[in-house]
């Protein structure tokens, strides 16, 4: 009984798969990372953290503060009459 064969192997020569990955090692070997290419990496990262950081406590003060705000002129503006419940009634 014979298996049919692999369409990879139909497609691609013998050799091809080495000579891609001798191509592709002969690439990677010429490319060579700036010296301080982590350091300005890490600086970046940590610039966007701080900015996050520092958004995020912003708008949790104005949040509260608005919430606040918001509290205080709701309760000053509270009807000045007694209202029903402590109504005075004299008693029977």
């Amino acid at each position: 009984m014979n298996n049919p064969p692999d369409t990879e192997t139909m497609n691609n020569p013998p050799g091809t798969e080495r000579q891609l990955r001798e191509a592709l090692e002969t690439l990677a070997a010429g490319i060579h990372p700036a010296p301080d290419a982590y350091r300005t990496a890490h600086g970046d990262w940590q610039r966007r953290e701080r900015r996050r950081r520092l958004v995020l406590a912003t708008l949790i003060v104005l949040v509260f503060t608005l919430a606040t705000v918001i509290g205080v002129l709701v309760l000053n503006h509270t009807p000045a009459d007694p209202g029903p419940v402590f109504e005075h009634r004299p008693s029977p």
